[in-house]
């Protein structure tokens, strides 16, 4: 399981996160080879610049839930326990995955409009790979004739998708 994965509520996929008006980018993996042609065919314009890679239509519908709500109803794991692997929940140090993903979401969430920390430059994106996937909608259509999210989840079969998840951050790196 994702640390954002939804449950199916009356036949919809609500995305309940703590972002106001923000959005989190997502991408479509099938784009992502152009993208790495590009890297390595233009290093003249590529060198040195970090591409970030998104869909940038409409946003996939999501319900605005208070942090406090959505770590208390929607997180799928223990939001206390330690962020880093390995770590000690002792060690003044140690973060938990709630203090973690708190900064991140806020991030996002003061980046709404491609305004803020986080901006993406479409225009470039789309001189690379014109024919990108640019709506979730396109994106999750092409997933699901591969085999959807929404039937994974509706029938409650999430498998953990990380090493927090599948083993609580503890064990061998």
């Amino acid at each position: 399981m994702a640390l954002i994965t939804p449950r199916v509520e009356d036949r919809l996929i609500p995305w309940r996160i703590p972002l106001g008006q923000g959005a989190i980018v997502h991408v479509s993996l099938d784009d992502c080879e152009y993208y790495v042609y590009w890297l390595f065919d233009y290093p003249e314009r590529s060198d040195g610049i970090d591409l970030e890679v998104a869909i940038d239509r409409k946003p996939a519908r999501y319900v605005d839930t208070a942090m406090d709500d959505y770590f208390q109803h929607f997180f799928l794991a223990d939001d206390q326990q330690p962020a880093g692997y390995n770590a000690e929940p002792a060690d003044p140090a140690t973060m938990s995955l709630k203090d973690n993903f708190s900064g991140s979401s806020t991030m996002w969430k003061d980046s709404a409009g491609n305004r803020g920390i986080i901006k993406l430059e479409y225009r470039l994106l789309n001189e690379i790979h014109p024919n990108r996937t640019k709506t979730a909608e396109v994106s999750e259509r092409a997933s699901a004739e591969r085999g959807c999210l929404f039937e994974v989840i509706k029938e409650d079969k999430i498998v953990p998708l990380s090493k927090i998840g599948e083993n609580k951050t503890q064990g061998r790196l």
